[in-house]
């Protein structure tokens, strides 16, 4: 087994953090592992904007709180908040250019972040439901701009990483004749 995989059977959505800061320059490492994903024709979809002292903290957990989800998100010491950009795509691609591969782009991204996440020993959480106007507002990210996802981060409190259940691998393969 690669240390890569490895990295990935470690990488869990945690909900348990430590009363411990994140530093800045892991959040940035991260980052810039996301960074690196590949995206459609190079144009990197996405911003990211860093929630990581104690008022911002508490401002996105609350946003990101509803009636029954998520009531977990004021452990977090960090979030990043993933915004959707426009795409340039190069008009010489036709009929490919009306696709839009954004979601892919944004999801490949964060995965690079978790991963880099949990090598540095970060636990991560993505957040999908989450009060959009409210965190545009509070943190001023103008409004044309969708937020995709939140990513609540910290130092995991979690006693043991639960074992990943997935289908057998013959459920998720077929070969092509």
């Amino acid at each position: 087994m690669t240390e890569l995989v490895k990295i990935m059977q470690q990488r869990h959505s945690c909900r348990e953090f430590l009363d411990k800061a994140v530093e800045n320059e892991k959040i940035v490492a991260c980052i810039n592992a996301a960074s690196l994903a590949p995206s459609a024709c190079n144009t990197q979809p996405y911003h990211f904007y860093v929630a990581n002292t104690p008022e911002t903290v508490a401002t996105a957990a609350e946003y990101c709180k509803s009636d029954r989800l998520n009531n977990w998100v004021g452990k977090a010491k960090a979030f990043v908040i993933v915004t959707q950009e426009h795409a340039d795509m190069p008009t010489t691609l036709g009929e490919a250019v009306r696709k839009d591969f954004r979601h892919f782009d944004i999801g490949l991204a964060l995965e690079n972040f978790c991963l880099e996440a949990t090598e540095l020993g970060l636990g991560t959480c993505i957040i999908g439901c989450f009060n959009e106007e409210k965190l545009k507002s509070s943190f001023r990210i103008p409004s044309p701009k969708k937020i995709a996802l939140v990513v609540a981060m910290g130092y995991s409190a979690e006693k043991e990483i639960p074992a990943k259940k997935r289908r057998p691998l013959e459920e998720s393969i077929t070969y092509l004749k």
